[in-house]
């Protein structure tokens, strides 16, 4: 049998977990507004910020940008084309499209551009720099 405080911490602890990640990083953004403010005032521009101060200032200035968005959707789209490409070349039997795909694919090989790094790149800037010590362990 399910006991009442069991299904009340089941529930509550998810908010409560939410509550206090959000008060943390309204602190953090506080304490890098502030050690921001007081350098300018100094005239010092050697500047030391914790981890969660960068973060919680970066993930505001994401919120205004659609820049990552779209460089995204510009690398990925060879990607998706050449997959929706191989099941309209499937499905109706006629290879143009996928051919079509593949050309243009070639066309940007002979730019010099590398898609396999630059989709590596597009994967760490949506997960984060940081987050690149965390994907080589």
């Amino acid at each position: 049998m399910f006991s009442v405080k069991g299904i009340l911490e089941t529930v509550v602890s998810p908010i409560s977990k939410a509550y206090q990640s959000r008060q943390e990083r309204k602190k953090a953004i506080d304490s890098a507004k502030a050690k921001i403010e007081l350098a300018k005032q100094n005239n010092n521009y050697n500047l030391k910020l914790n981890d969660a101060e960068w973060e919680s200032l970066s993930k505001k200035n994401e919120n205004e940008t659609w820049k990552d968005e779209y460089v995204t959707i510009i690398i990925t789209s060879p990607f998706v084309l050449l997959f929706i490409a191989s099941i309209i070349s499937g499905w109706t039997g006629d290879m143009k499209y996928l051919n079509a795909v593949n050309l243009g694919i070639t066309n940007i090989k002979n730019l010099d551009v590398d898609l396999g790094e630059l989709m590596y790149l597009v994967v760490l800037a949506a997960v984060s720099i940081k987050g690149y010590g965390i994907l080589r362990k």
